[in-house]
């Protein structure tokens, strides 16, 4: 069984914070660390910018954004700390600036995000710079069976990891999807290509059912404290609560602590729901939206 502790925006741009998190996410048990990389200009359009964002770095979504990104001299920092604690990290590239800023690293991972499991033009640069000895994870919230289909044929020389991820942060049991998982190795496990799980719950529980069902790689956001304002930070697992999850997932029997799960967690459906659109293809986040504007159609 594997753990990622996904960094994310988690680290609030400081390094030395990010450094701490990666420490503690070696003594919680992770198998990897992952982080984000992103080009603000390029990935969000100028009315995303510009749009009223209330945080302590400005008043927009950009200055508030922007203040997230590392540099390649920080890059190279964590990389040269990574290997110094024997820790391996991968990276989700989010457009194409950041496929060539991260393909000269020596990492054997690469990660696809559930925003881009299906865009092709991205798909097809991202294929192009690595190598097929790296390994693809790839996220694939929203997004239908024949969607999955094509992009699993699309890296059909790479090994992989599809993920099931449900884009809305944090996600309600109810909408947890899990049934999901076994569909998907059903239909997609072989033995280059392997089924994991990218969990947005609150606490460890569906995290634990995930990996009952088959699931052999789970990625959870990870943070110091979720005393933050960083959006998301309600399904991030601190350092303790992580290492739980890495302990109990070696019981023999996980079923006496995931029973009382609400049974709508096992549901399947494939696809993208109204709330994931809002994330997908809006890049709206946290629950303060969710309850103000989300309405069911």
């Amino acid at each position: 069984m594997k753990f990622t502790a996904e960094f994310t925006t988690n680290h609030l741009g400081n390094y030395n914070l990010l450094i701490k998190m990666l420490h503690k996410a070696k003594e919680a048990g992770a198998t990897f660390v992952k982080m984000q990389k992103k080009d603000v200009n390029s990935f969000y359009s100028e009315e995303k910018l510009k749009s009223p964002y209330k945080s302590p770095y400005g008043s927009t979504y950009g200055d508030y954004r922007k203040i997230f990104e590392f540099d390649k001299i920080q890059f190279d920092m964590f990389d040269a700390e990574c290997k110094k604690i024997n820790m391996p990290w991968f990276t989700t590239v989010q457009d194409e600036i950041s496929i060539d800023f991260m393909k000269d690293y020596n990492i054997d991972i690469f990660k696809v995000a559930s925003v881009n499991a299906h865009n092709k033009n991205f798909l097809q640069k991202f294929r192009d710079s690595i190598g097929k000895e790296k390994t693809v994870v790839i996220s694939v919230a929203g997004k239908t069976l024949k969607q999955i289909e094509e992009t699993v044929n699309f890296f059909k020389d790479y090994n992989m990891y599809i993920q099931h991820c449900v884009a809305e942060y944090p996600c309600k049991d109810t909408n947890l999807r899990l049934g999901n998982i076994p569909i998907l190795i059903k239909n997609f496990k072989t033995d280059k290509i392997k089924i994991g799980y990218s969990g947005h719950e609150e606490g460890i529980l569906p995290s634990l059912a995930a990996i009952k069902l088959g699931a052999e790689v789970v990625e959870r956001h990870f943070a110091i404290s979720r005393d933050s304002f960083v959006h998301h930070i309600e399904c991030s697992l601190t350092g303790e609560e992580f290492k739980d999850l890495v302990e109990k997932s070696k019981m023999k029997n996980l079923d006496p602590l995931i029973e009382n799960l609400n049974k709508k967690a096992f549901d399947s459906h494939f696809g993208m729901t109204n709330m994931e659109e809002s994330f997908l293809l809006n890049s709206q986040y946290g629950r303060d939206y969710i309850k103000s504007k989300y309405t069911t159609k």
